[in-house]
């Protein structure tokens, strides 16, 4: 089975093992006061290539995503406090920080920190995401992100999409997708022609309660769901990115 990573790699299409991910369904976002905390990465690769990703906003300086979006990275630009990413505020980050056992092949760990030259500026439209050790067990949560909006025809927006997912466990996600490693939960529906993140949603936040981040979009096997997505569980590396970000907020 292919593992298909959710970032957007531009002009290519249905390639082996290219990381991928936009919304595809769901509805636009008509304020993106609906979700602060979100911020797009523009990602130029060594050969040459641009990508799309997801991350959330942890605090003024940190932001946190997946770790296969800077895998190969030379340049990332941070684009945050509009729903169309046209027009949001450019970012520039000058350190990120890869789980140190991230494996590309068996897509373990793959959780990474960012951190920005220049703090944010709170406001309305930009955020912070609550991260908990033990959030409140739901049923559905939201993610919402810049991806590909068609996957048969690569139909791209600039405009940010939401869509609801259903919550499986690590236990029920594993009946249907055996390999999803430990630190992972499911989201979506097995079979759904619609309403689900695609290329271009890798590291976009999948959020309870308006604020409350608990997954980030991190691959799905598309020869058994499209629309069931695998993400990162945040809660599992709670102590992880609690270190991490203050190290990283630390360093000169």
């Amino acid at each position: 089975m292919t593992v298909r990573l959710l970032v957007m790699i531009c002009g290519l299409k249905s390639v082996v093992g290219v990381h991928e991910g936009f919304i595809v369904g769901g509805d636009y976002v008509d304020s993106v006061t609906r979700f602060p905390h979100v911020a797009v990465l523009s990602i130029t690769r060594h050969d040459d290539s641009e990508a799309t990703c997801g991350s959330s906003i942890l605090n003024q300086q940190i932001l946190i995503t997946v770790a296969h979006c800077f895998d190969d990275v030379i340049k990332v630009r941070i684009y945050v406090g509009n729903s169309d990413r046209r027009k949001g505020i450019l970012h520039r980050i000058n350190r990120y920080y890869q789980h140190k056992d991230w494996n590309p092949r068996k897509v373990i760990n793959d959780i990474a920190l960012a951190r920005l030259k220049k703090p944010l500026s709170f406001g309305q439209t930009v955020k912070r995401i609550i991260v908990m050790r033990k959030p409140p067990k739901m049923k559905i949560a939201e993610v919402a992100g810049w991806g590909v909006t068609d996957e048969d025809y690569y139909s791209e927006s600039h405009l940010l999409k939401h869509t609801k997912q259903k919550l499986w466990t690590l236990k029920e996600c594993r009946e249907i997708l055996p390999r999803a490693p430990t630190g992972t939960i499911c989201g979506g529906e097995k079979k759904a022609k619609n309403n689900f993140a695609s290329h271009g949603d890798s590291g976009s936040g999948l959020i309870i309660n308006k604020n409350i981040l608990i997954g980030m979009v991190s691959y799905k096997v598309m020869e058994v769901s499209r629309s069931l997505v695998v993400y990162t569980h945040a809660p599992s590396y709670y102590d992880w990115i609690v270190k991490e970000s203050r190290r990283l907020s630390c360093q000169n």
